[in-house]
């Protein structure tokens, strides 16, 4: 059982001088919140003292993994916990009041992918995180790839002129993942839910994305009347550089893909994340370089934020509310275009 918390001042609690850890809640229990509530177990000086899920059955079989308390209510958790960060992988729909409670109790917070499915709720939490001064945190993992921080270092002040991302899952036919993936009230579609962790490397590795333009359809199951979003589709987008890239997505393929091929005058790199290779020719370099396919890049996400929450150092989190945010904008921007037909602006 956790002890209760003492501030220390790097972060950490004690006890009599003793130290015991930071005390971790994990909001929502389902794939990601287990994955999450795991690794944080995994890691020293961290407790994963309480988990909340509105399955009680569900949280108490992950609190017997990991030591915790079984919570129905996040609120309740966070309101009794005395906890130093919180970790919310419920359906995004659901995670504002959570994501509030956290931040007004001083608690610091890891946010599943998106932060939220439309922009005056992400700058809600924005403005929280800020005002409550905590580390924040968003889960676009791939940020954390040794692949992804290569490439970042090999164009590194090149001449960018395209980009092409890819995204394909076999959702719509092997139906092996939790339903609300594809209903848009829950998951935002298809582009928040899976494209938006290759639109964010995009971000990442070549700058702001300013205007989108998209086309989708939902061309198998149709009979499937309780999903909603669409299985195909596609995106154009520009950069505030000039360059522009293209983005294909289908939850209708059964080869899982995630790709970003990016291009210069003279060089082509393509990140592989599926086969964990990253391969191309920088000038007269060529590129051929595998991260090992055991690599946990979510441990390296929660590590990561353990050590931010410790040292009080939002520096070493790769992507915080703010910037999540900015690849939200862009999302809802391409969700705008499947409904108008028209390139739209992302305000960035």
């Amino acid at each position: 059982m956790c002890l209760a918390r003492l501030q220390g001042g790097n972060g950490l609690m004690t006890v009599s001088g003793v130290q015991q850890g930071l005390r971790i809640g994990v909001a929502g229990c389902g794939q990601m919140g287990h994955k999450h509530a795991i690794n944080c177990s995994r890691i020293a000086d961290v407790l994963v003292c309480a988990v909340a899920d509105e399955d009680m059955e569900r949280a108490s079989t992950l609190a017997q993994r990991t030591g915790a308390r079984p919570y129905q209510s996040s609120e309740m958790m966070i309101a009794e916990g005395a906890l130093d960060a919180v970790v919310v992988a419920t359906p995004p729909g659901a995670r504002r009041d959570i994501v509030m409670a956290a931040t007004a109790a001083g608690a610091a917070v890891l946010a599943e992918k998106p932060i939220a499915l439309d922009m005056a709720t992400a700058e809600a939490l924005c403005a929280a995180a800020e005002k409550a001064a905590v580390v924040n945190a968003v889960g676009f993992h791939l940020r954390y790839s040794p692949l992804t921080q290569r490439a970042r270092a090999l164009i590194s002040g090149r001449h960018l002129t395209l980009v092409r991302t890819l995204t394909t899952t076999g959702y719509y036919l092997k139906m092996d993942m939790p339903h609300w993936f594809l209903q848009r009230r829950h998951s935002g579609g298809p582009l928040l839910e899976q494209s938006l962790h290759m639109i964010d490397a995009a971000r990442y590795l070549a700058g702001e994305i300013t205007h989108v333009f998209g086309q989708g359809d939902r061309l198998v199951c149709p009979e499937a009347r309780q999903f909603d979003s669409e299985d195909t589709l596609v995106l154009a987008y520009r950069f505030a550089s000039g360059a522009l890239g293209t983005h294909t997505d289908s939850c209708a393929t059964l080869e899982f893909n995630w790709e970003i091929e990016l291009f210069g005058p003279d060089w082509r790199l393509l990140v592989d994340y599926a086969r964990h290779r990253l391969r191309g020719y920088v000038g007269k370099e060529a590129i051929d370089e595998v991260e090992g396919a055991d690599l946990d890049l979510h441990m390296l996400e929660v590590q990561a934020f353990a050590s931010a929450v410790r040292q009080g150092d939002g520096k070493l989190i790769r992507c915080d509310f703010a910037d999540s945010t900015r690849t939200l904008a862009v999302l809802l921007a391409g969700d705008r275009s499947l409904r108008t037909g028209m390139w739209e602006p992302t305000g960035q």
